[in-house]
């Protein structure tokens, strides 16, 4: 493992930001960026999905990048709701509420790029799901170095699955993001899924499966692909518990301690 990864590593285990970006972590392009994101997952843990980013053409031109590209959800802050994590696994931990797809069968890396019903077809079911976003890195961290820093992520927790996923208004489909204190319950975001790709957070996934991250031997069955926040960011207000309620999708329970 070289000295970028070593450190984004350490980091990561520890949750302390770093100072200084190590040398190396700055790649000069999306390729070397892959490189030090895959030695930091083969150092922490298995891949248990995918976060996604870069998916329309004015995004990548602001990330400086050719096309979409993918972060990996790695086991050890992986969760199922309900769930219960320790405030002191982050540095600055928010919260996005999103959409996620679930693969029952491998996508894998191939030259002719997958349609549309190719990659539904893919598709075990839909999970709800609430990333916890970390960094690691300085401020104002060029964008490749967040992506060889696991692209933000600082935990994934999934809720209920749904297999009748094809049916479902995302644009629409309203979700609720609160938390209790002993005398109210106050509402810290909502939203739906119109952010997400004018409502189809689906496409997302199209997108990943032809843009795959290099050297992962593809998507594999039992990973979920998560397509980006439906509620904005929001911080986590100390030690709490939140719910993000996605209707008849079900909810997600979130403790922080």
């Amino acid at each position: 493992m070289n000295e970028a990864a070593r450190a984004l590593a350490d980091a990561r285990r520890s949750a302390v930001a770093l100072r200084a970006l190590p040398p190396g972590a700055v790649a000069s392009d999306l390729g070397g960026a892959y490189a030090v994101q895959r030695a930091v997952a083969d150092s922490l843990g298995e891949v248990r999905g995918w976060k996604v980013s870069a998916l329309t053409a004015a995004q990548q031109q602001a990330m400086g990048v050719p096309r979409p590209v993918g972060g990996p959800l790695l086991a050890p802050w992986f969760h199922t709701a309900p769930a219960t994590v320790a405030l002191s696994n982050f540095i600055a931990p928010r919260l996005e509420c999103e959409f996620a797809f679930e693969l029952g069968r491998d996508l894998p890396e191939r030259d002719t790029p997958y349609s549309r019903a190719e990659v539904a077809a893919a598709i075990s079911a839909l999970r709800i799901g609430v990333e916890v976003t970390d960094s690691r890195l300085p401020p104002a961290s060029p964008f490749l170095a967040e992506l060889a820093d696991g692209f933000n992520n600082g935990a994934y927790v999934v809720g209920p699955a749904c297999a009748d996923w094809q049916h479902i208004a995302f644009a629409s489909h309203s979700i609720v993001l609160a938390t209790a204190t002993r005398v109210a319950t106050i509402e810290l975001a909502l939203g739906n899924g119109q952010p997400v790709l004018d409502g189809d957070p689906f496409a997302a996934v199209v997108l990943l499966a032809n843009a795959q991250p290099p050297g992962y031997g593809g998507l594999r069955a039992g990973q979920i692909v998560t397509t980006g926040t439906c509620t904005g960011v929001v911080a986590v207000p100390g030690p709490c518990t939140v719910d993000a309620d996605f209707g008849t999708l079900g909810r997600i329970r979130l403790t922080f301690e």
